[in-house]
């Protein structure tokens, strides 16, 4: 084009100047129009006519003034070249050497027309050639104003017209060189220009032209340098060109502008560039870009741009590297970088004949933004582009792809088919809104295709393939938004899965930070039908909706979900009106068989509430629910809100009413009603929120709650439990705020004729429980978010009252109590099953052997305990018995145990505990100034022994069952007894039991000595004043040793042993009595006694083997001094003799007593030592075998006990005989020896005594007869 207007300006100045060169060449002035018209036509080659007025003059120099002057003339009568006025003035010397020199020429408004004929020839190239005298007129200055060019392209039926032409020209003859400065409008687009010429080659036909053109509104410079020649009557430009900025800038830190060169070439028919080369940046290290470019403006005009470069760093080209992300403005949404895209191409001038452009660059760096591959192919389309194909890849490894038509005049638009598709989303977001939303940062895929429509006020998208992941989403969606009205939104979409989530994410992506309240501002009228819905983090089935939202109105014309976390659900209905004054009315079903993952779907996205979690925790309480709930807004409610609920679930029938008066204050008028009705109790129990057993109890019940509240979040509730046999009400003020929930006060009353099944139900297992409870109670309950107070208990069941008060703490992660308790009777063998479990075997009746169970506590309790009567389990109960009791779920502590027991005060400690099946036992108690009589056993009705006692005893055990802990149960302790007396027992009975013996005749045995024992000892009492007894405790067992008591009469000594398991005594008890001062020697009288079986009536068995032996030796002592003195008639004389005799026998007697008495001492003790260890070792091995064998064992054991001691009685009783015989025969040889001694003693006459006479034994002595004597 630019070749063209250069060929067109040349033609009129041609003839502008030939026209201003006529004058002076006429000297005829008379003729001079005429004469001006010939010469100018011969001089131009066209018919030249002036048809305005002709003004001439020569003084002071040569002057002409043409008006109205037509150069040609067209088929229609329109001349080719038309100037209102034109004028020169001349100077005159230069006329005489036959040059002219024009000094100043002025051209006014000079209009022209040029036609490209269809052959691509000028229509000024043909007819007659010009004679222009080139080199003999000279110009100096040359005015053109307010010219005009008409350019007829009769190939392409399109016309170019340059306007407003203003040019100043020089030449210093009219072949050249010219220079030309000017400015124009081509097609309204104006601009600058100068034009600088070589004379012509005539030979070549050729001349050097130089260009340069400046664009009006753009800082640039377009500077052409080449070869302006004519062939073939075509004119043809060709050279090389340079396009450079002007812009100026004071920063010198700026980086240079863009520079742009090549090679061109400008026919008539087409302008092209065969090559150029465009850098960007530093000089140094430029960015470039290369291509070619045509515009052919023949019979098929089109043109075709190429580009092809590398990557380009927008921001290294304008020095902004440094500013990197901070540069970016996040807040811009894809929105407003689309429609400043948009005013960018807008700015691009669209050729107005056919072509393509092709652009192609490996990436374009923008700040932190990098696209890359970009490729683009597009053809001029009037007002815009035809995009052939646009790829290019974005941020998050976003290709985007569109083919159609892109209108930039006017209302901008774009029709045709797009593909975006994103491998990372999350760098698509990043880099669109400055942030990445949690739910696009979980997406690996992400893109959409679609047939488009978009202009500012609709947006179409058809044939719409939506994918995200494998979740694939097909229909079609358009917005329209026309001025001054709500925009609307239509939508139809199904697939496998809408991810609503996902949708709301992408469109903050492109939308901003808006795009929910934007969308609610339209009016939307949807379809939607997916296998997979998901919204807020919830994912639906088989979902099919269709809604409408206009002006504040919502209808849900159809909403189906197959499958809601478990649950199946439909609903419609309508709601319109302004926010104050509401009204709809709506209707939905709800079918589950197991509604606990929808309700915990509830849980997760509503505010949190206790009613909730409750709920979620008791869900399959709730199984094959079968609700319809229809729901009321506004009307005739005013601005409230009316729900009902019916229906039934897991076999209970429920019923609802739930009306709040006042949308606006959900605090405000509250009311609810609402019952569950179910023949089986449990499910009630579950329902109502308790964790119970599938055990039952009452059948037929029913629950009824009420609330009502008037203000604010407290409200007046009631919750009533009946049945036939059991009613339970709590009414009272709570808060039903989350934070603050059940808060407030309430009475409850509770009557049933047992309560058992309801406790096993819900888990709670009192012990010795199964044989029937029922109860009474009232309580005042009073409830805070820290705390929950029992107060004014009183509850009546099984013979026993309890009263008092207890709170629990809320805050503690395991339920914490503490109170103050007062019960009639209290066990504690009953807290010991509550930790042991079960203490005896219900087969055996012996302590359990089983298992112990592991405890799950839940439970820490710290309360003060009191009981009118405390049974400890043994010697009757405690009376005002006081402790603060420490229940920690898997142990239980009594600590300062305080009472009456026994006659005297208790304080102690117990422990008992059990840690994962494994037991363990800890006590310690104290009595002082307890009463004898009531731990010692009764017999006849009379207690065994009387007085004050003292205990203190610690102990402790380990073990898995019940047995194990008695079994290896161990300790120690003392006992101490004051005033003591002893019921059937007589320490002095010696000297009436002699007595008795002395009236016995024959030989006394022990058949005959125990009847005499039993009847002294019948009905009689022993003081043994204060008596220590230590005690220890091992393997269950406790054992007494080396008790000794004494009195005047007696020396008392005692071992026993007692099983704690088998509640048995085994006891031996020895009494040593005194003997009198003429006791025979040889013997001690005493007897043993032996008591076993059980603790509280053991059998008492009585040995009088050794009084029976003493009182035998008595007799013969007493039968033989009957002897002598029968003897002593006969032996008087010798009765001094005897005396000594005597005298030194018992001496000798004494003493070998005192030698038998100590050899007796000495085997005694062996023997005890013996024993002692025998029963060591018995023990030891007893109680390595006991898990298996203990009760074999034991009756074994005792067995050989029992042989050993008669077989060492019996011992014993021989060994005194024989020792006794023994004594009696040396005594009768030493008597007869001594008597043969005398017998030859010499004696006196007066003595008359004649020796060597035979003895005559005395008759009727026989000593094989005395008591306890036997012939050897």
């Amino acid at each position: 084009m630019l070749g063209r207007i250069l060929v067109f300006l040349g033609g009129v100045l041609v003839v502008l100047l030939f026209a201003a060169l006529l004058a002076p060449l006429f000297v005829d002035w008379t003729d001079f129009r005429k004469d001006f018209e010939q010469q100018a036509s011969r001089i131009i080659g066209k018919k030249v006519v002036v048809h305005g007025a002709v003004d001439a003059r020569i003084l002071p120099f040569p002057s002409v003034t043409l008006h109205d002057v037509r150069v040609g003339q067209e088929e229609d009568g329109t001349p080719l070249v038309k100037v209102e006025r034109f004028s020169m003035d001349a100077e005159l010397a230069p006329f005489l050497s036959g040059e002219a020199l024009i000094f100043d020429m002025r051209i006014e408004e000079p209009v022209a027309r040029i036609r490209l004929l269809q052959d691509g020839t000028l229509d000024w190239m043909r007819g007659s050639q010009a004679d222009i005298p080139a080199r003999s007129v000279v110009l100096e200055n040359v005015h053109i104003t307010g010219g005009q060019i008409d350019f007829i392209d009769e190939q392409s039926g399109r016309t170019r017209r340059i306007s407003d032409l203003n040019a100043e020209m020089s030449a210093k003859s009219l072949a050249g060189p010219w220079r030309v400065e000017g400015s124009a409008a081509l097609d309204g687009e104006k601009g600058a220009f100068s034009l600088t010429s070589t004379q012509p080659d005539e030979i070549r036909n050729a001349m050097r032209l130089k260009t340069r053109i400046v664009p009006n509104g753009r800082e640039l410079s377009v500077d052409l340098d080449g070869e302006l020649k004519i062939v073939d009557s075509k004119p043809s430009y060709q050279g090389t060109f340079t396009a450079a900025s002007l812009e100026k800038t004071d920063n010198k830190q700026a980086a240079p502008a863009p520079r742009l060169s090549g090679q061109f070439e400008l026919t008539n028919e087409r302008m092209r560039v065969p090559e150029y080369r465009l850098e960007i940046g530093d000089t140094q290290d430029p960015y470039v870009v290369t291509g070619e470019a045509t515009l052919d403006t023949g019979k098929q005009p089109e043109f075709l741009l190429t580009a092809d470069g590398q990557q380009i760093d927008v921001n290294r080209i304008g020095n902004r590297g440094t500013e990197g992300k901070t540069g970016r403005d996040a807040a811009i949404s894809a929105h407003q970088r689309l429609n400043t895209l948009i005013g960018i191409l807008a700015d691009i001038p669209v050729p107005q004949v056919p072509g393509r452009a092709s652009l192609k660059l490996p990436a374009i760096v923008v700040g932190d933004t990098t696209i890359r591959d970009v490729r683009l192919d597009v053809r001029p389309d009037g007002g815009g582009w035809a995009i052939d194909n646009a790829v290019a890849i974005f941020p998050g490894r976003t290709q985007v792809e569109a083919k159609g038509n892109l209108v930039l005049r006017g209302e901008p638009s774009f029709t045709g088919d797009m593909l975006v598709a994103s491998t990372q989303p999350s760098g698509l977001s990043s880099w669109l809104s400055g942030n990445v939303d949690p739910v696009i940062r979980q997406l690996k895929t992400a893109g959409f295709s679609a047939s488009v429509s978009l202009t500012p006020e609709l947006q179409r998208f058809e044939r719409l393939e939506f994918v995200v992941g494998q979740e694939v989403m097909r229909g079609r969606i358009e917005r329209q938004a026309a001025a001054g009205e709500r925009p609307s939104l239509s939508m139809d979409l199904n697939g496998n899965a809408i991810d609503l989530d996902v949708l709301r994410a992408l469109a903050g992506i492109f939308a901003g930070k808006d795009a929910d309240s934007g969308f609610l501002e339209h009016r939307i009228a949807a379809q939607m039908k997916a296998s997979k819905f998901i919204a807020f983090g919830v994912e639906a089935e088989n979902v099919d909706t269709v809604f409408t939202v206009d002006d504040g109105a919502l209808s849900l014309e159809r909403l189906t979900i197959g499958n809601l976390s478990g649950a199946a659900l439909t609903a419609i209905g309508r709601a319109e009106g302004a926010l104050t004054d509401y009204s709809g009315t709506g209707r939905m079903t709800f079918q589950a068989f197991d509604p606990g993952p929808f309700l915990a779907m509830l849980q997760a996205h509503l505010p949190h509430h206790p009613v909730i979690d409750r709920l979620v925790r008791n869900a399959a309480w709730f199984a094959n629910a079968d609700l319809k709930l229809t729901l009321a807004i506004g009307g005739e409610q005013g601005q409230g809100l009316s729900v009902k609920l019916a229906g039934t679930t897991n076999g209970s029938r429920v019923n609802l009413d739930f009306k709040l008066q006042d949308l606006l204050s959900i605090s405000d008028g509250v009311n609810l009603e609402a019952t569950l009705e179910n023949p089986v109790t449990s499910i009630l129990f579950g329902q109502a929120g308790f964790d119970p057993l599938p055990l039952e109890a009452d059948s037929n019940g029913v629950v009824a709650l009420k609330i009502a509240s008037s203000g604010g979040t407290t409200a007046d509730a009631t919750v009533a439990y009946t049945t036939k046999q059991t009613s339970f009400n709590a009414s009272g003020n709570i808060d039903l705020a989350a934070e603050r929930f059940l808060s407030g006060q309430m009475k409850m009353t509770l009557e049933s004729g047992d309560i058992e099944p309801y406790l096993i139900m819900n888990g709670i297992g009192l012990p010795q429980i199964g044989s029937g409870l029922p109860i009474k109670a009232t309580s005042d309950l009073s409830v805070d978010p820290a705390q929950m107070t029992f107060s004014n208990a009183k509850i009546e069941g099984g013979g026993n009252m309890l009263s008092g008060g207890i709170t629990f703490d809320r805050q503690q992660a395991v339920l914490t109590a503490s109170g103050d308790v007062k019960v009639t009777t209290a066990d504690l063998g009953w807290m010991a099953e509550a930790i042991y479990g079960p203490l005896l075997d219900p087969v055996t009746g012996d302590f359990s052997s089983a298992p112990l169970p592991k405890l799950l506590g839940g439970l820490n309790a710290n309360v003060k305990l009191r009981a009118s009567s405390f049974w400890p389990g043994v010697f009757g109960p405690v009376r005002d018995f006081t402790s603060n009791l420490n229940f920690k779920g898997d142990q239980l502590v009594l600590d300062d145990i305080d009472g009456a027991w026994s006659g005297g005060k208790l304080s102690g400690r117990v422990l008992m505990g059990n840690s994962e099946g494994a037991g363990f036992l800890q006590t310690r108690f104290d009595v002082e100034d307890g009463d004898t009589a009531a731990i010692a056993w009764t017999h006849g009705g009379t207690s065994v022994a009387n007085g004050r006692f003292g205990l203190t005893m610690t102990a402790e055990a380990t073990g898995r069952s019940v047995a194990e802990i008695v079994h290896g149960a161990s300790g120690s302790g003392e006992l101490n007894l004051a005033d003591t007396t002893v019921q059937g027992l007589n320490l002095g009975l010696l000297q009436p039991l002699m007595a008795a013996a002395d009236g016995m005749q024959g030989e006394l045995g022990a058949d005959r000595i125990l009847p005499v024992v039993k009847s002294l000892v019948a009905g009689e009492t022993a003081s043994l004043g204060a008596v220590s007894v230590p005690f220890n405790l091992t393997s269950g067992m406790l054992r007494v040793q080396n008790i000794t008591a004494a009195n005047e009469f007696a020396r008392l000594t005692a071992d026993a042993t007692i099983d704690i398991a088998a509640h048995t005594l085994e006891a031996a008890m020895n009494i040593a009595f005194t003997p009198p001062v003429d006791a025979p020697t040889g013997t001690e009288p005493g007897i043993h006694l032996q008591f076993s079986g059980p603790l509280a009536a053991p059998e008492q068995a009585i040995d009088v083997t050794d009084v029976t032996n003493f009182l035998s030796m008595r007799a013969f002592e007493r039968e033989r001094r009957r002897v002598e003195r029968l003897q002593s008639n006969v032996l008087e004389k010798q009765r001094l003799r005897r005396e000594v005799a005597l005298y030194k026998f018992r001496a000798d007697e004494r003493r070998a007593a005192r030698e038998r008495a100590a050899e007796e001492e000495r085997i005694r003790s062996g023997e005890e030592l013996r024993l002692r260890k025998l029963a060591i070792e018995r023990e030891a091995q007893r109680k390595a075998e006991a898990d298996a064998k203990a009760a074999a064992e034991r009756a074994e054991r005792e067995k050989a006990e029992a042989e050993l001691r008669a077989a060492a009685e019996k011992a014993a009783q021989e060994k005194a005989a024989a020792e006794a015989r023994a004594a009696a025969e040396k005594a009768a040889r030493d008597e007869a020896a001594r008597e043969v001694q005398r017998r030859s003693m010499p004696v006196g006459q007066e003595e008359k005594v004649i020796r060597g006479g035979e003895l005559v034994a005395p008759d009727g002595l026989n000593f094989d007869a005395l008591p306890g004597m036997q012939q050897q």
